[in-house]
């Protein structure tokens, strides 16, 4: 990073002043209408564009107004849109699969394509958490996928990722030995639910009979989240999802990031993962950078105080920056 961080910065300041404009949009899958919002440089030619992938939960477009307008400035479109169910988009996040989502995205991506102020063969992801298994999956069924950049996701399976970060809470409540053993076989039948459809009845028991002991917490967190029989299929990628073989097809730039300090995602076991996959892709064009001493989404959380929320590492969107500008903006038009 700091062999190339001055000349990112030289070209930065050469493009800083591009204004851009602004304008709301939506697009369709299948019945699904995605509300969102374009920002496209004011440039006499075409310009690359990132579309943003949320991660889990109802998430809006709002939170990727801080990177899209940066971006815009560097000379990238930005298209960031409410995930389905939330802001002005349709749908349900809660019913939808991975594949619903990864659907989302490539979506987006067309709709990009019809719009003539946006190079077509440079349109990629730019996501955070959850999107590191929405990204692969739909790079995975596309071409159109010029670029990635993913921030504290992937590589690691969501059931790996959901048992690193019961864990983490595990070691956080103090549980015993016997206790955590007890906790994981538990944490076993939910997921063999999710995954075979098996076993709801006996995993309801088993949450109402530890609902008043040392278990409690964890009870109430598998009640709040475990699906209906109905809707559990659109579920059953947390318990069934292995990234790898989407992984083993990425062939274009990508740029990973995690903190070392992670609690919600096996930053370590991500890493290895991530190198192994797009090895076997045989794709060397990667970047990984690991951020000392920041946790989930590159947030510095140890020993912040206050009500705002806790600050990026230091040089985290510096190298987005100059990771665009190498990988991406470097043979514009």
């Amino acid at each position: 990073m700091t062999i190339w961080l001055p000349t990112v910065f030289i070209g930065f300041q050469a493009v800083a002043q591009v204004v851009f404009s602004e304008q709301d949009v939506s697009f369709q899958n299948g019945s699904v209408e995605l509300a969102g919002t374009l920002l496209v440089p004011d440039v006499q030619h075409r310009v690359p564009a990132i579309v943003y992938l949320h991660g889990s939960g109802p998430m809006t477009r709002a939170g990727f107004r801080r990177y899209a307008e940066i971006f815009a400035k560097l000379g990238v479109a930005s298209l960031f849109y409410d995930k389905r169910g939330t802001g002005a988009s349709t749908g349900s996040w809660l019913s939808a699969s991975l594949e619903d989502l990864a659907e989302d995205a490539l979506t987006a991506i067309q709709y990009l394509k019809g719009q003539d102020k946006i190079d077509h063969e440079r349109i990629g992801f730019w996501g955070v958490s959850q999107a590191g298994w929405i990204a692969p999956l739909a790079a995975s069924r596309s071409t159109d996928v010029a670029f990635i950049i993913l921030n504290s996701g992937g590589g690691a399976s969501p059931r790996e990722s959901e048992l690193f970060s019961y864990r983490k809470g595990f070691e956080k409540l103090g549980l015993s030995e016997s206790e955590e053993t007890e906790a994981l076989g538990i944490l076993d039948e939910y997921f063999n639910y999710l995954t075979t459809g098996e076993g709801r009845g006996q995993l309801v028991a088993t949450l109402d009979s530890i609902s008043e002991g040392r278990l409690h917490s964890l009870a109430n967190q598998l009640k709040r989240i475990t699906p209906s029989e109905k809707g559990r299929h659109n579920w059953s990628w947390v318990g069934a999802y292995d990234p790898m073989p989407d992984i083993e097809k990425i062939k274009c730039p990508i740029l990973l990031m995690f903190g070392d300090r992670d609690k919600d995602h096996p930053t370590e076991l991500a890493v290895e993962r991530w190198r192994e996959g797009l090895r076997k892709a045989g794709n060397d064009d990667v970047s990984c950078v690991v951020f000392p001493g920041a946790g989930h989404g590159i947030r510095m959380r140890e020993g912040h105080i206050g009500k705002e929320r806790p600050p990026f590492a230091d040089g985290y969107e510096a190298m987005q920056i100059g990771w665009l500008w190498l990988h991406v903006l470097n043979d514009r038009e």
